[in-house]
């Protein structure tokens, strides 16, 4: 950022009607339907709208822009939109834009559908399959409505409470909507600022330079918390932290060695020693929220000799030495990565295995190198966006999604019969026992491997008001302010 634009974002961070977000990354991708990181993650929130949300601490959803839904089968679906919405850019929200971003989305996502016009504001959405997870589905920030005279571009633009003013390296900023349909907020100018270290960003919040962030380590926000002026906001974290495995790489197709991995790591002190006990060792994929474990799996407890002789039977090739792919740039779920991806590198050593560490500078380098399978091992994570387990076994572990968030690559044909079974079955009961099995799966298979689930940290000045924490952990400014 050059220096006048600087002055201004300082000068601006200064004024009552201003709250900024403090960061330690920038978003990888601000398209909404092309992004996948979490700091995009609420940029795009606070910008675009989806047709639907999910109500917290329930599976129901609630109308944004859609105001009313149906579905005789799971697979035909109609939805009456909200009158009188217009896009930023004065674009009209209406049947045919929303037609038009889930053709988008069927390009850019693999939205399995195609979607048309019955009326000015009726939209019927026909699935390639059943699927009684669409709501949910359609709750996520990266399916929300963008103008459809913009799709192509890479900055979003919506029907939010906030419009997109500039990006900048360390910086984005948002201008309240004054057109948006439920009023304007009451915030006049929303900034997403980006700080060189997590020392610097404690200081922004203790001085008051900062008013949120949910990146701060779980030592450094308690230590806020005991300053005057920082409140902590702790949530159970639908998330994981997980050793991504290239499974069409040997010797890691060998489901020998996956359970070798997995039995070498202590994830107790791991969480113990680096991370405060501000998150809980993973004993299955899908974080407790989400889908409790009927018992705990034997492959995630620490047993050496059992690894030992797990790598023993598998024959490695004399000398082998894989690497572990990290990203110096933190996430909310993996606050110090290298310091993570170090201990694994240990833990992985006393089973006899020898790992050598591959950084790299930022998180967006990290998904494409990860995305497109350049990797032996990687340090990654995943937060769910909705309170459906679909969502969340979908994007690791489906077939379809290899290229994109199934960087494991895992392929399984149980697996992805057992996913579209659970989509189309119209019973809640029946599709949670189909996600216990599917669980059970990946506990057999391991095609990644478990580590913690991170509690959802978010520090912010007494003095804002209004923050609206969803229960994926992402916050909505539309509703806050400053107290004098």
């Amino acid at each position: 950022m050059t220096g006048p634009l600087l002055a201004i974002a300082l000068a601006a961070a200064a004024t009552p009607d201003t709250l900024v977000v403090g960061t330690l990354s920038d978003p990888a991708s601000l398209a909404p339907h092309r992004a996948t990181d979490l700091v995009a993650a609420e940029i795009v929130a606070n910008v675009c709208e989806t047709l639907v949300r999910m109500r917290p601490g329930t599976l129901r959803p609630e109308g944004v822009l859609a105001t009313a839904w149906a579905t005789p089968d799971q697979r035909v679906w109609t939805l009456t939109l909200r009158e009188g919405v217009r896009f930023h850019d004065g674009s009209l929200l209406d049947a045919a834009a929303v037609a038009a971003n889930l053709e988008h989305l069927r390009s850019e996502r693999g939205f399995p559908g195609h979607a048309a016009r019955l009326g000015p504001h009726v939209v019927e959405i026909t699935l390639d399959q059943p699927n009684a997870a669409l709501l949910s589905t359609l709750s996520q920030p990266f399916f929300a409505m963008q103008s459809p005279t913009r799709l192509a571009e890479p900055a979003p633009v919506g029907t939010g409470p906030f419009r997109l003013v500039a990006v900048r390296p360390g910086l984005v900023e948002l201008a309240a909507y004054e057109g948006h349909w439920a009023g304007a907020p009451r915030s006049r100018r929303l900034l997403f600022r980006r700080y060189a270290s997590e020392d610097a960003l404690a200081r922004a919040l203790a001085a008051g330079e900062a008013d949120a962030s949910e990146a701060l380590s779980p030592e450094r926000a308690a230590l806020l918390r005991s300053q005057q002026g920082v409140t902590l906001d702790a949530q159970p974290g639908l998330n994981l932290t997980f050793l991504a495995v290239n499974d069409e790489r040997l010797p890691f197709s060998d489901v020998r060695v996956r359970r070798a991995l997995s039995k070498a790591i202590d994830r107790a002190a791991l969480v113990r020693e680096l991370l405060a006990g501000h998150a809980e060792p993973a004993s299955a994929a899908l974080p407790p929220g989400l889908l409790s474990p009927d018992t705990r799996a034997r492959e995630l407890t620490l047993d050496l000799d059992a690894a030992r002789r797990l790598l023993a039977d598998a024959r490695l090739p004399a000398g082998f030495e894989p690497t572990l792919t990290v990203s110096r740039a933190p996430r909310p779920y993996l606050l110090e990565p290298l310091r993570v991806a170090a201990r694994i590198r240990d833990d992985l050593a006393r089973a006899g295995l020898a790992v050598r560490l591959r950084e790299i500078e930022t998180w967006a380098e990290h998904v494409a190198v990860t995305s497109r399978g350049d990797f032996d091992l990687a340090l990654l994570g995943w937060r769910a966006d909705t309170l459906d387990p679909n969502d969340f076994l979908t994007a690791l572990f489906d077939s379809g999604s290899i290229g994109t968030t199934n960087r494991s690559r895992y392929r399984s044909v149980s697996m992805d019969a057992l996913l579209k079974r659970a989509r189309q079955d119209r019973s809640p009961a029946s599709r949670l026992a189909l996600y216990r099995q599917a669980q059970d799966l990946v506990q057999n298979d391991l095609p990644i491997v478990p580590l913690y689930h991170s509690a959802v940290l978010t520090a912010y000045r007494r003095e804002v008001r209004g923050l609206v924490i969803g229960p994926t952990g992402v916050v909505r400014y539309d509703k806050a302010w400053k107290q004098p």
